[in-house]
């Protein structure tokens, strides 16, 4: 079954803690990517991993964005103020798609 993740929206209260808007939705936005990357076919998770080089207000947050079946990935590298180091999970359980930090599943 190929998931659309085009029902309502959820955010976790640790997501809206941790992740910046601007985040949230280029999360949101590259599951779009990903469906046009694997011509439709998105696994009901979609995996995030949020990983912040640099020190001193001069940071890059690379946004890994994966998914196992079938298996892909997309790597957006953008600047941020604050380093930021999470895993969040995207999942479609085809009436929600919910946002959440891996810690929360």
């Amino acid at each position: 079954m190929a998931y659309k993740f085009d029902s309502q929206k959820y955010i976790t209260s640790g997501v809206r803690e941790r992740i910046p808007l601007e985040i949230q939705l280029m999360m949101f936005d590259s599951i779009g990517f990903m469906r046009k990357k694997t011509d439709g076919e998105l696994d009901y998770l979609q995996v995030f991993k949020l990983e912040t080089i640099g020190d001193e207000g001069n940071y890059l947050l690379n946004i890994r964005h994966e998914q196992e079946i079938p298996e892909e990935k997309i790597d957006i590298v953008v600047p941020v103020s604050e380093p930021i180091n999470e895993k969040v999970y995207v999942i479609d359980d085809v009436e929600h798609i919910t946002m959440l930090l891996a810690e929360e599943y």
